[in-house]
């Protein structure tokens, strides 16, 4: 339901420079015009990261049993992470918003996120069945005007150190780490997507959510909707 429909932005940064395109447009300029309240919620996270738990070192030998056993332990741990990933990613995002609106002022305003998720709690609307949703709901349970979601994939085939120390070794190309982010915004009337925007990010993947939701306000700044 709030899967992105297009690509209209794409960031490009590396460790060592870094190089900025933008192209986006407002999908829905007169749906955007009618917002007055929006909600943000939670992001959708996925982690796609080398599994440093079932491997065995020189003298372990893991059974069959052990094995199965750390990988359930590793996917535990990365929905737990996945899950405080989204939630971080959405009282930043908030925050950076509410930072910018101070200097340069939007024509909404934002649901406070507690308010946001207070209210998803008491519909039954929780983080894992959020996408099951749709539009309709949605509304009726935040009463607001627009929604603004976001997605976020992250791509580390090994561990930074271990990829460093590779390189060192082998002086061969070794596959970069890859953030993908997509934030969207759909009109609760009519259920349209009417913004949107892509972010990639390429090499060190060590920033913060707090890190990542500067980027994404101050590199959408120019083409985020609700300029006055």
């Amino acid at each position: 339901m709030l899967r992105s429909l297009s690509i209209v932005l794409a960031v490009l940064l590396t460790t060592a420079c870094s190089q900025r395109v933008y192209s986006t447009k407002e999908l829905v300029p007169q749906a955007l015009s009618q917002h007055k309240l929006v909600a943000i919620l939670p992001f959708e996270v996925q982690l796609d990261q080398f599994n440093m738990q079932t491997i065995s070192y020189v003298g372990e030998e893991l059974s069959q049993a052990e094995v199965e056993k750390r990988r359930q332990r590793w996917e535990e741990k990365q929905q737990e992470q996945r899950k405080l990933v989204a939630y971080q990613l959405q009282q930043e995002l908030l925050n950076q918003l509410v930072q910018r609106q101070a200097k340069h002022p939007y024509s909404v305003q934002f649901q406070n996120v507690a308010e946001t998720n207070s209210r998803l709690e008491r519909a039954g609307i929780t983080y894992a069945n959020l996408n099951d949703h749709s539009m309709a709901e949605l509304k009726a349970a935040l009463g607001v005007d627009a929604i603004l979601s976001g997605e976020t994939s992250l791509f580390q085939p090994m561990p930074n150190g271990v990829a460093v120390a590779l390189l060192v070794l082998t002086n061969a190309g070794i596959p970069q780490n890859e953030v993908l982010t997509n934030v969207t915004i759909h009109d609760c009337q009519s259920g349209d997507l009417v913004w949107s925007f892509n972010h990639q990010q390429l090499g060190d993947l060590s920033a913060s959510p707090a890190a990542l939701a500067r980027v994404l306000v101050r590199n959408s700044a120019r083409t985020f909707p609700y300029r006055r």
